[in-house]
């Protein structure tokens, strides 16, 4: 069928389907590990008093979801722990608990490192190879503490002192990377 200009209105239903028809493929094929999954899981848990008791269970089931989601790659939020009372000991010396916890998981966001950081540390060592190390340590956590996380290191150093009889060595060590802040 050819399209002619005595036909606006059938053409522009046609380019109207077309991008409905594209639009709802590209929503329905998006990937799903992007979708949050509403996870919970239950476990129970004793102690001496009804507070410990409680604790114990909350405490279980929040570990019980945390490695469930962990197991899916997923990081939960907005986590809800709900609790009832299963059975108290005749003499009263165990309380009982069940609790569910319940919450929000969704994969993480990938770790973005963009931000390049050099850190310089002064060290000594008995020998080269040791002021070096520790040069490279203290430097190592400096980029850290700035940056969270860092990927990339290039370490490089350079000879300050050697002391008579090459007891001691200090060096210059700097190290640099691509860091997440």
């Amino acid at each position: 069928m050819a399209l002619s200009a005595r036909r606006p209105a059938q053409v522009l239903r046609l380019v109207l389907v077309l991008a409905l028809t594209l639009t709802a493929g590209a929503v329905l094929s998006a990937p799903a590990a992007l979708a949050a999954a509403y996870r919970s899981a239950t476990s129970s848990g004793w102690g001496p008093s009804p507070a410990a008791g409680k604790a114990a269970a909350e405490a279980n089931a929040r570990a019980a979801l945390n490695q469930q989601a962990a197991a899916a790659g997923e990081v939960c939020s907005g986590v809800s722990v709900t609790t009832r009372h299963l059975y108290t000991a005749p003499d009263g010396s165990a309380w009982i608990y069940e609790a569910t916890a319940s919450g929000n998981c969704e994969v993480p966001p990938p770790v973005s490192y963009t931000v390049p950081r050099t850190e310089t540390r002064q060290a000594g060592g008995t020998s080269p190879n040791v002021a070096v190390e520790n040069g490279a340590q203290a430097a190592r956590a400096a980029l850290l503490a700035a940056g969270q996380a860092c990927t990339g290191y290039a370490t490089t150093s350079s000879l300050v002192y050697t002391a008579p009889g090459g007891v001691w060595w200090i060096y210059d060590v700097t190290v640099s990377a691509t860091c997440t802040h």
